[in-house]
C-alpha cells in the first residue's frame, strides 16, 4: 500500500492489492499518507494456501478491479 501510494503521489498510477482482512490497515495507511480515498483491489484471503484455481479467480478479480482504478485514475 504504501508503495503503491508513493508512486502514486509521484504521478505513476499505481494499484495494491490486499486481501479482506488487510482491508482496514490499508485505508488507515491510506489515511496516514494523506489519501484517505487511494482505491486498492481487494480479493479473497487467503493467497498463500490458495490451489491453483483459487488463484485464478483471485487474479481475474483483481485484474477487473485493477482495471476500473487505473482507468478511472486516467481520467482525471
Amino acid at each position: 500500500m504504501h508503495d503503491a501510494i508513493t508512486f502514486e503521489q509521484l504521478g505513476k498510477p499505481s494499484l495494491a492489492i490486499c486481501t479482506h482482512p488487510f482491508e482496514p490497515t490499508s485505508k488507515m495507511i491510506a489515511r496516514t499518507l494523506s489519501l484517505p480515498d487511494f482505491p486498492f483491489a481487494l480479493v479473497d484471503h487467503p493467497i498463500g494456501s490458495a490451489n491453483a484455481d483459487e488463484l485464478s479467480a483471485r487474479a481475474a478479480a483483481a485484474y477487473e478491479q485493477g482495471m476500473r482504478i487505473l482507468l478511472a485514475g486516467s481520467q482525471k
